[in-house]
């Protein structure tokens, strides 16, 4: 599942963790072949070994938040989650009180330094509550060991205070709104969701909710405008931030316990189809057919299908359509003229979801 780029990392990184630290890991969500589903992976840390029944509770808790909101409970069986339990020698998450910003956290986060497998810290980046992991290697090391075939990982940060951040590897804590800190961040991280509240010039980019295109017309979710409060919105706060526009101002990209806006969960359905087939199986497995039957039975033996069902199926024998809507074809081959014939079948997600050109 992963790109060619990170397998190529992880097999080389192999080479040289061999000795690296194997955990258990806990599956709290199995939809099918890790080959073939999406695999999103919970690591924890700053959970001491005596708090790995909380770690696969925090865990276990996240992933159905996660997936009790649209689009992810919309295809939530298209994905595995795993939980890997990381044991760090001391509790808690590093907080340095370095950013200027910390004295404005309510409640004060206690100054502390225990010592934890990943090393989560909040004040990264001069901001206080920017919550990273700063043991990158030992991330890698963790992964590469215990669950290379990811395609997404959330880690939790053991600390009561608000924190977390999106990136490669999207962080939130368990304060009571992580469920929530990490549904945004994860916005971030799997689709590349911009933030629709103006995060500073350093990370105003063209992305799939941030654009510099005004023309409603033109703009890249044009589709949606008028829908569901879809605009073209002015950032706000003047300056550069005044050249940026999103799409909506009550989206969770902007502020928690909102909604995913049309144009966000689009974006993340559809990053959900680069990654994976709907088709995972089909017999015959092989591509050409040369059979003596007179009927040739053709199956699509394992779809993901999302909740609701918004998947089109189609067969065509020899360009024209023969059935729609089944899973499965029976042909007869007296009906046929001698020599090759060709099966298509298609499957097109049509969720209300899309609105995308050319899907």
């Amino acid at each position: 599942m992963l790109k060619t780029i990170l397998s190529v990392l992880f097999h080389l990184t192999l080479l040289c963790t061999a000795g690296a630290q194997v955990f258990q890991v806990d599956t709290l969500q199995y939809r099918g072949n890790t080959d073939k589903y999406i695999n999103i992976v919970i690591l924890g840390d700053g959970y001491t070994a005596a708090e790995q029944n909380k770690l696969a509770a925090d865990a276990d808790g996240l992933s159905d938040y996660l997936f009790g909101q649209a689009p992810w409970s919309n295809y939530a069986g298209y994905f595995n989650v795993f939980a890997i339990r990381v044991i760090s020698a001391q509790s808690g998450a590093k907080h340095p009180n370095t950013s200027t910003d910390c004295s404005s956290a309510s409640p004060q986060v206690p100054v502390s330094n225990p010592d934890t497998y990943l090393g989560c810290s909040f004040d990264s980046y001069g901001i206080h509550r920017l919550v990273t992991a700063n043991k990158i290697s030992n991330v890698v090391n963790v992964l590469a060991t215990n669950f290379p075939n990811y395609d997404q990982v959330l880690i939790m940060a053991n600390s009561p205070y608000y924190g977390g951040a999106g990136g490669t590897f999207a962080t939130s804590t368990t304060h009571e709104a992580s469920p929530e800190i990490t549904a945004h961040e994860i916005g971030h991280s799997f689709a590349f969701l911009a933030d629709e509240y103006y995060a500073g010039d350093v990370y105003a980019l063209e992305k799939p909710n941030m654009t510099q295109q005004s023309n409603s017309a033109l703009v890249k979710w044009k589709n949606w405008v008028g829908t569901n409060g879809v605009g073209v919105v002015q950032h706000c706060c003047g300056g550069n931030s005044a050249l940026w526009y999103k799409p909506h101002n009550g989206c969770k990209m902007q502020a928690l316990n909102s909604p995913y806006c049309s144009v966000c969960r689009e974006a993340i359905v559809e990053k959900i189809h680069t990654l994976v087939n709907p088709v995972v199986a089909y017999s015959p497995p092989t591509g050409v057919i040369n059979s003596p039957n007179q009927f040739l039975p053709f199956r699509l033996t394992e779809l993901m299908k999302p909740a609701p069902n918004t998947l089109k199926i189609e067969w065509k024998l020899n360009g024209a359509a023969i059935a729609g809507n089944t899973d499965s074809v029976l042909i007869d081959q007296n009906t046929l003229t001698n020599g090759a014939h060709t099966l298509v079948v298609s499957v097109t997600d049509t969720s209300a979801l899309l609105r995308v050109d050319n899907h």
